[in-house]
């Protein structure tokens, strides 16, 4: 918004409204009347163009980091971060402005934010904190939008990253918000690679030996499944107790197909187990 504008909203008050309409002899109540409406015109200009202004500038950065090059999981975090940032500080300049519209002194507000600055600094420790985590989570990397993560007790993909709060979608579709403050460890599911890892629970009446044998042969037929880059491999006992042993399988493979290997490896063998009749 230009100095003309804002030069040509200040002259719109209640009597030029009334010398608009051609009225003569205004009372003092009907000139109060036209002075709040163009008060309120203003308003809802001031709204107009920050809505466009935002609008501009949310699209310009949404196209900046689709650019050719640009277009990854750490852009997408990035221009969500800006977008947020342009939203709320053109809202807040926005605000500023039809507060002095209606006479209120925005230096007087800030004075009495500043003497009570320490009042409601106790208040809001908890946002300083997430805010602090934020910029921390972004400058080191620790996840952007559409990775796999592990927070707490929760797994499921990344759909934001914002100052102060992380969004996460599980698998069943639930939406978690989480203040960044409250996150202390994060396990990143979607870095460089996966291990898919299947422990498989025999009784002990079973042959050690064919079994592994067994497995091994069925693993050696999966190495053509989408993603792997290493195929599976028995790895051995990994537990055995008087009733019961368990065999470890591992793979390794691309980032976001470790659940996926996971379910048809099982099914390979629960197949290959329906034909050798081991239960």
């Amino acid at each position: 918004m230009n100095s003309d504008s804002l030069r040509l909203l200040a002259v719109i008050d209640g009597r030029a409204l009334i010398e608009l309409f051609g009225i003569e002899d205004a009372s003092p109540m009907l000139i109060g009347v036209f002075d709040v409406t163009a008060r309120v015109l203003q308003s809802l200009f001031i709204v107009a163009i920050a809505l466009i202004i935002s609008f501009i500038l949310r699209r310009a950065i949404y196209k900046f980091f689709r650019l050719q090059g640009r277009c990854s999981a750490k852009s997408e975090t990035l221009s969500s971060v800006l977008i947020n940032f342009v939203k709320y500080g053109i809202g807040f300049l926005a605000v500023s402005q039809i507060l002095t519209y209606f006479g209120v002194r925005i230096e007087s507000i800030l004075a009495v934010a500043g003497v009570g600055g320490v009042a409601i600094g106790f208040g809001a420790q908890t946002i300083v904190r997430d805010v602090l985590s934020g910029v921390f989570i972004l400058l080191e990397n620790q996840y952007n939008v559409g990775e796999v993560v592990q927070i707490g007790g929760l797994a499921g993909v990344i759909e934001s990253v914002g100052i102060r709060t992380t969004k996460i979608r599980e698998a069943n579709g639930r939406l978690h918000i989480l203040p960044n403050s409250s996150i202390s460890i994060v396990t990143n599911l979607s870095r460089d690679y996966q291990r898919p890892t299947i422990n498989l629970e025999f009784s002990s009446s079973h042959p050690v030996d064919d079994i592994l044998d067994m497995l091994t042969d069925e693993m050696s037929r999966a190495i053509s499944l989408p993603g792997l880059t290493s195929p599976p491999k028995v790895q051995g006992l990994i537990d055995l107790s008087p009733s019961s042993f368990t065999i470890q399988i591992q793979a390794e493979c691309e980032t976001n197909y470790c659940w996926p290997i996971e379910r048809e490896l099982r099914r390979l063998i629960k197949i290959r187990f329906e034909k050798e009749n081991v239960s």
